[in-house]
């Protein structure tokens, strides 16, 4: 069997090494005929330098026209290579000619960063995009990607693999069976090809049966070639596979679940699409602690839930031997293994066949004395379990008293002082809204409905506010509800009413009235015609709100909180804010433009070309003060000690911006808001429910970049385009849909998969 490690011949990123300190020799290729130690040599290093640092600053200000042929042309390969990577971040229309150019470069990260650039930039179906990476595919050496020497901590690109996934997100015509021939090819080649049929069908949402075929083939290997599991990974993209593959499909994956690997994850996933008859593989990688990662258990947790009556019965099979004996103390003392015994009760559907397993968890009494680390996982237990059993009963005793931190006094254990949602409670709070929305709320479940909606835990309040558009029968109950929120000071409660309201409009309005005309007539469609619904504008009082938002002098600062307000106030088609939004049409913040562009054409009629100042955007004040090489965040948490060792020559904004919060003891007490088991960890939210970042501070411009998500390696967490700013994830598995999209800073250690959601991070120090 091949390694399954990422199979990529790498270079080293060394352009950002060169901008991180002016003192270090640089490493360039500058011209052969000047003398390395003359004072020529020394004015020709000097100056290819400053154009890179020039270079950069254009990257984060977005000016791609900054970025000129002559760059492209230099002698110095660090130049080139800034010129395309500013060109790949900074993508689009403006930046697609300058790739195309570097496509051609002799040098292979050059071309690496040119290719990947052209991935994001390529309009679907962009033949000639497509045309360009294949033609420049055929002319790499094999041992093109191999240029550079391995250097401590050097991250490694290849090229052949950002062209072909390149080729995928273009979805062009000629991308599939293109891609499909690759998988005939070289170990590296069909490698990259099966990744970047994953893109593919994310774009296409199908692939061809014979495509499917083409995968399993690789992904079964032959007498000449070994197994190869990646050749699954796009299959597990798809949500639906036709039944003519579902029988080779169990056959293939299931084969390789005796194989262990980063990629064996790839062949649970696509059991989840391999029908119920995959039931019982999937139930085995469940119950198999010792044979697989927490992480692929928990994505069988998932891939269950999606075989219907086969599924919850593996599930319901499952469960006991995901319950270790001896009680609440065992139950919370499982490490990672918490994770998968929580994303199989989350599987398990309401009434389903575990029920004394289920109502012997949800009466499990805490431990004398037990920390709140205890108590806290004990209660997503409990609540897990209740919420199982309850169905759409909110007043079930079960669930109504499964948060057991609702006991702890305000100010005691080691949530003294924790930002919210890290307060007591707010577990069984988030669990009932999930109740409730599994049945009408009317009657009693309108008041608990109501007082979530109107107070209390912020995520729970957050959460029941996006109910509404899902409930007709909350329409009367909106308008108020939305008001109060807008004019809250968590600036997610004030996103969540906008987004509720650019999804349903009239939800902002005062309840339909209506009034009869004449007799009602015979037929359903006169007896329609009969009323006439009268629908009364939006409250004043949300109109004000999303006004005086979309005027706030820093309104560039927080894109997330603001792209809301546009949805809504196009939604609403409000004329009095269409000044405000054709400035916003020209803002060099994309997201801003596209939703601007958006809100215009619902205001005006007429959807405006919204493009950057040509001039760019402001200059990051980190680009200044930056920090250099790699930078070691050490955090005392809720589940131990873990780090962070962040790599400045790849990502040096978004790393600067995290180690400068660190530094100023912004992450400390925060709250971890986000564990999906076996995918991610995620924090840095000052809210702690995900949204925003630290005020003032003006977002972050994506340094993405073509490295791979891989287990245990850190991203900044997006709400769009260049939005990024203090929150951060931490990758618990391989999950190769992220590559590319979320800027990759760094690399984790500690026990990243045992934190529940409402941890803390008591403490980060930051090591040079």
């Amino acid at each position: 069997m091949k390694c399954q490690v990422v199979r990529r011949a790498g270079l080293v990123i060394g352009l950002a090494a060169s901008l991180a300190a002016c003192d270090r020799p640089s490493t360039s290729a500058t011209d052969a005929g000047v003398d390395a130690g003359s004072d020529a040599a020394i004015v020709v290093a000097d100056e290819a330098r400053q154009r890179q640092e020039a270079l950069l600053a254009a990257e984060h200000r977005r000016a791609a026209a900054e970025i000129t042929s002559t760059d492209q042309q230099s002698r110095d390969v660090g130049v080139r290579r800034a010129a395309a990577r500013a060109l790949a971040r900074i993508g689009g229309p403006e930046a697609r000619p300058g790739l195309l150019r570097a496509l051609a470069d002799e040098d292979p990260e050059v071309v690496t960063w040119a290719a990947y650039g052209l991935g994001f930039s390529c309009a679907t179906g962009d033949k000639a995009v497509v045309a360009a990476l294949v033609a420049r595919s055929l002319s790499l050496a094999e041992t093109s990607a191999k240029g550079a020497a391995d250097e401590p901590g050097g991250v490694k690109l290849d090229p052949r693999v950002a062209i072909a996934r390149a080729i995928g997100r273009c979805g062009a015509e000629q991308s599939e069976p293109t891609l499909v021939a690759w998988l005939s090819g070289t170990e590296a080649q069909a490698s990259a090809a099966a990744f970047a049929l994953g893109d593919l069908a994310a774009v296409k949402e199908r692939l061809r049966e014979e495509t499917l075929a083409a995968l399993l083939n690789l992904a079964a290997g032959s007498a000449s070639a070994p197994p190869a599991p990646e050749g699954l990974f796009a299959i597990g993209r798809l949500e639906n596979v036709p039944n003519t593959v579902t029988t080779r499909l169990r056959d293939v994956a299931g084969a390789r679940l005796a194989e262990p690997g980063p990629y064996r994850i790839f062949a649970v996933r696509a059991l989840g699409r391999a029908g119920p008859e995959a039931a019982a593989d999937l139930g085995r990688v469940l119950a198999g602690a010792t044979l697989f990662s927490a992480a692929e258990r928990a994505e069988a947790a998932r891939a269950l839930a999606r075989l219907g009556g086969a599924g919850q019965t593996q599930l319901a099979a499952t469960l006991p031997a995901l319950v270790p004996p001896g009680g609440a103390v065992a139950l919370t003392a499982l490490g990672e293994e918490i994770g998968v015994l929580l994303a199989t009760l989350d599987a398990l559907e309401p009434k389903n066949k575990a029920k004394k397993w289920l109502t012997d968890l949800a009466s499990m009494e805490p431990p004398p004395s037990a920390p709140v680390t205890v108590l806290r996982r004990l209660s997503w237990i409990r609540c897990s379990a209740a919420a199982a059993l309850a169905g759409a009963d909110v007043r079930d005793p079960r669930l109504t008293r499964c948060d057991v931190t609702a006991a702890l006094a305000a100010g005691d254990g080691a949530d003294a002082g924790a930002k919210a949602p890290g307060q007591p409670g707010s577990i069984g709070a988030r669990v009932m809204v999930k109740v409730l929305d599994r049945a009408p709320i009317e009657g009693a479940r309108r008041v608990v409905f109501l007082a979530h909606a109107k107070g209390g835990d912020l995520r729970a309040r957050e959460a029941a506010i996006e109910l509404l558009p899902k409930h007709e029968e909350l329409s009367e109950e909106a308008a108020p509800i939305l008001e109060a929120a807008l004019t809250a000071e968590a600036p997610g409660l004030v996103s969540t009413a906008a987004g509720v309201i650019a999804q349903k409009p009239n939800l902002a309005s005062e309840p339909e009235k209506r009034k009869k005309r004449g007799k009602k007539k015979k037929g359903a469609e006169d007896e329609a015609a009969a009323e006439e619904a009268v629908t009364r504008p939006p409250s004043p009082a949300i109109v004000k709100a999303i006004v005086a938002a979309l005027g706030r002098a820093d309104v560039e600062n927080d894109p997330e909180h603001v792209s809301s307000m546009i949805d809504a106030a196009g939604a609403l088609g409000l004329k009095e804010t269409l000044p405000r939004l054709e400035e916003l049409c020209r803002s060099s913040w994309p997201e801003l433009r596209k939703r601007a562009a958006k809100a215009i054409g619902l205001v005006a009629g007429k959807t405006p070309a919204c493009k950057a100042p040509a001039g760019g955007g402001p200059k990051p004040t980190e680009l200044d003060a930056r920090a250099a090489g790699q930078v070691t965040l050490s955090l005392e948490t809720d589940v131990g000690e873990a780090t962070l060792v962040l790599d400045a020559d790849v990502a040096p904004v978004a790393v600067t911006r995290i180690v400068d919060l660190a530094k100023a003891g912004y992450y400390d007490g925060m709250v971890v808001h986000r564990v999906v088991p076996g995918f991610v960890t995620q924090l840095g939210a000052p809210f702690g429910d995900g949204y925003g970042g630290p005020s003032g501070k003006a977002p972050l411009r994506c340094e993405t970049s073509p490295i791979p998500f891989e287990p245990l390696t850190v991203g900044v967490a997006l709400a769009g385009r260049d939005t990024g700013s203090s929150q951060i994830f931490v990758m618990h598995a391989r999950h190769p849909h992220l590559d590319g999209q979320y800027a990759w800073i760094g690399r984790a250690t500690g026990p990243w998969s045992s934190f529940v959601d409402g941890d803390l991070v008591h403490k980060v120090s930051v090591k040079p």
